[in-house]
């Protein structure tokens, strides 16, 4: 698997089972069992860790069980995203991804 950011997700063996869809260059989600979707993101905090010192890389994962899946197509989830690693914050709204 890879973590560098040229490599995103998309690119992982393995995830083309859950139907990874780019919100945008640093933010992917796919469907697994779950009936939300699971989001990667590329953590700005993490971009100069060492790779020894990272548990998962610099791509994060992340489960939206605590979200309201107001639509699957488009996606739309509710309330807001917010990734505490790095302060990553917004939308996904008509399958588009805004910003906080």
């Amino acid at each position: 698997m890879g973590h560098d950011r040229e490599t995103p997700p998309s690119e992982w063996p393995g995830l083309e089972m859950v139907g990874l869809t780019s919100l945008t260059e640093d933010i992917y989600f796919g469907w697994t069992d779950e009936a939300n979707p699971m989001f990667w993101h590329w953590c700005a905090a993490l971009a100069n860790v060492p790779e020894d010192h990272l548990v998962s890389g610099r791509w994060v994962a992340a489960g939206t069980s605590g979200h309201t899946l107001v639509s699957r197509e488009p996606l739309h989830l509710e309330p807001s995203l917010l990734w505490p690693c790095c302060g990553l914050h917004g939308w996904v709204r008509g399958g588009q991804w805004t910003s906080a």
